[in-house]
Parts: structure tokens; sequence; C-alpha cells
């Protein structure tokens, strides 16, 4: 018997041991807002440039047209922003706020693949940007809460490394299909 439990008590060990830290699945699903931030804006300077230089399924588009495409996004942000400063911690609560962003990314990803009218295309980057809003505003409060005393403020950090790594796998993805080496 003594044998056996011994075997046991190894047994857990090695299964905490292989196992996952607790914190890293929170981690991860916050860090993966501000990736999709980062190449929101990496992707979007691509896209403008290369729209700029042609013709897309909208036609051609002005310079006026082209801003709003770039920056339509980032007016979803904001709100998104500015609204869960009131209601955010109160009233949705940080899983929630997670979950929405979530979706709200989902459905702004699919309204702008399939958007016919460039109308439709840009209420789709501002529902995406609702969702890079609503991120950009739980993810931090909620890693720090799920987080190890001692490695909070390093996880918070690499939150914000996680734009940047979105920022440059955005150019990168841009530069892959514009066919031009030219950052």
């Amino acid at each position: 018997n003594i044998n056996a439990l011994q075997k046991s008590n190894v047994d857990v060990q090695l299964n905490k041991s292989n196992a996952l830290p607790p914190w890293l699945p929170s981690f991860v699903t916050a860090a993966l807002g501000g990736l999709l931030f980062g190449s929101d804006i990496g992707s979007s300077s691509s896209v403008v440039r290369i729209l700029g230089e042609s013709v897309s399924d909208f036609g051609s588009l002005d310079s006026i047209q082209l801003g709003q495409l770039a920056s339509s996004s980032l007016l979803g942000a904001m709100i998104a922003s500015a609204s869960l400063i009131k209601i955010g911690d109160k009233q949705l609560g940080r899983k929630t706020e997670l979950i929405t962003a979530s979706l709200l990314f989902t459905l702004g990803t699919i309204l702008e693949y399939f958007a016919p009218t460039f109308s439709l295309e840009l209420i789709g980057r501002a529902i995406y940007g609702l969702g890079i809003g609503t991120a950009m505003h739980v993810a931090p409060l909620y890693i720090a809460e799920t987080s190890p005393s001692d490695i909070r403020g390093k996880l918070v950090s690499l939150k914000e490394a996680a734009i940047v790594g979105g920022i440059v796998l955005g150019y990168a993805t841009g530069v892959a299909f514009s066919g031009d080496s030219n950052w």
C-alpha cells in the first residue's frame, strides 16, 4: 500500500508539472485581443496602400474613402472604450466583456469579408473596432486579476508586446499579398 501511495503521489506531481499554468489560458485569451488590434493596424496600412494603387471590388477609391477605410475601426474602438468606462466594470464584468469582444471581432470580420458594398465594409470595420475597444478596455484588468502577483506586470507588458507583434504580422501579411517587398 505504501508503494502504491508513493507511486500515486509521483503521478500527481508529474501531472502537475506537465500541466499548463492555470493563468496561461486567461492570459492568452486576453492577449489575443492585443494581437488582433496590432494586426489591424499593420494590415490596414498595407491595404490602404495597395487599394490606393489599384482598383478594388468597390471600384477606384479616393483619398477620403481610403481614410474612412483606415479609420473606421479606430472610431469603433474609441466608441467602445468610452462607453465601457461607465458600464464595463459595474454592469458587464470582465468575462462578459471578453466574450463580447470576441463576438464583435468575429462579426466584424465576417461582415468585412462578405461586404458587397463599401458602406457595409465600413460598418464591418466599425464593428471590428468595437471589438478592439472592448478588448483593450478589459484585457489589462483581466490579465492582472487572473495572474500570479510575481508575474502580473510582466504579463500585462506582454499583452502590449502582442500589439506590437500584431503590427509586424499585419505589415508582413501586407508585403506577402502585395507582391512588393517595400515596407
